[in-house]
């Protein structure tokens, strides 16, 4: 399975220690260049922790075609564009994203997505992860606001 990362998860998975997932999870996993050079920008760690990724073979960096760029709405963000329009060009199965609008519109172009929670429950369905509210609770420390009704929903739904 091959899939795109916006920043978001990068940075978020970076923080709670749990970036190793995406290569575990799926075969081949494209960042968009402007998602790298929003994460040069950002004080952390996370960004050479995604350098050293893209040393490995399931790691690679692409920039979307100005065409497909040029048909989503301008007021996306940079990193969302560029993901979505990777999506549609290399045929992926997954787009990794948060932003609400972002996974609105790839859902509007057909496209397959999940957030950063949703990486976690893929790790626990995988037995690379033994606690979803241990990694959730992990997030929301790391700044991700998750709201509540949600986070209860997960457990219910796939457990602690």
């Amino acid at each position: 399975m091959k899939a795109v990362c916006d920043t978001s998860p990068l940075i978020l998975l970076g923080k709670i220690s749990r970036m190793g997932l995406l290569p575990r999870l799926y075969d081949k996993v494209i960042i968009p260049s402007s998602v790298l050079a929003e994460l040069d920008m950002k004080p952390g760690e996370e960004a050479k922790q995604v350098h050293g990724m893209l040393q490995t073979q399931k790691f690679c960096l692409y920039k979307a075609s100005k065409k497909i760029l040029s048909e989503l709405p301008a007021d996306l963000g940079v990193g969302e564009r560029e993901a979505i329009a990777l999506a549609i060009e290399t045929k992926v199965d997954l787009v990794i994203l948060d932003d609400q609008q972002g996974r609105s519109v790839a859902f509007e172009k057909g496209l397959s997505t999940t957030g950063t929670i949703g990486v976690i429950i893929e790790g626990r369905e995988q037995g690379l992860i033994t606690s979803v509210r241990r990694e959730m609770d992990h997030l929301i420390e790391a700044g991700m606001w998750i709201d509540e009704k949600f986070y209860h929903r997960v457990l219910q739904e796939f457990g602690e």
